[in-house]
């Protein structure tokens, strides 16, 4: 026969019950005091995370700048060499005519309708996600305000647009797989 622990963790006169009690209505007679402490120390937190970014950017832009300073030098010379600015000119477009010319051999190859057909679906794309962003905003707006048949008819209008996406973010990928497996 096993014998009983005489061991107990809480006195005869205090069960978990009083406990309780004793602490929630010790928590509502100093709960402003309790609030403002909290809010107190998430603000300070805040303050600190807000001090300790600002000082990553500026040692980060420190290291950016001795960087640029170590790689704009030629050993010999000691001057920093001046950055030539890119432009839109009539050399940038000639380049990139002879690009073309080399990516896409003739106006009836598969490598100029790939190249269409893979614009027409990344702007198709871009509308869809547009519309898509605009349906989710009306669905909160619209969960928010309780109205339930406008969310429903929300919800059904959503599904239906996921098909047309699901097809054009598929044939996104598509393109760029037969992209690379041209080249």
């Amino acid at each position: 026969m096993a014998a009983q622990s005489k061991l107990r963790l809480l006195p005869p006169d205090r069960t978990m019950k009083s406990i309780f009690s004793q602490l929630t209505t010790l928590y509502l007679k100093h709960r402003t005091k309790i609030s403002r402490t909290v809010y107190l120390t998430l603000f300070f937190a805040l303050l600190n995370r807000i001090r300790s970014a600002i000082s990553e950017q500026k040692a980060a832009a420190v290291r950016q700048e001795t960087t640029r300073q170590r790689g704009s030098t030629t050993p010999g010379h000691g001057e920093a060499t001046k950055r030539q600015k890119v432009e839109l000119n009539r050399e940038f477009f000639r380049n990139l005519f002879r690009l073309l010319k080399i990516c896409i051999p003739g106006w009836k190859s598969k490598e100029l309708r790939l190249l269409i057909s893979h614009s027409i679906f990344l702007v198709v794309r871009t509308l869809v996600s547009l519309k898509v962003a605009a349906m989710d905003g009306a669905l909160v707006s619209s969960l928010v305000r309780g109205k339930g048949r406008d969310f429903l008819m929300g919800i059904v209008w959503w599904m239906l647009i996921a098909i047309p996406a699901t097809f054009t973010n598929s044939m996104v990928r598509l393109c760029s797989f037969f992209a690379a497996w041209l080249c």
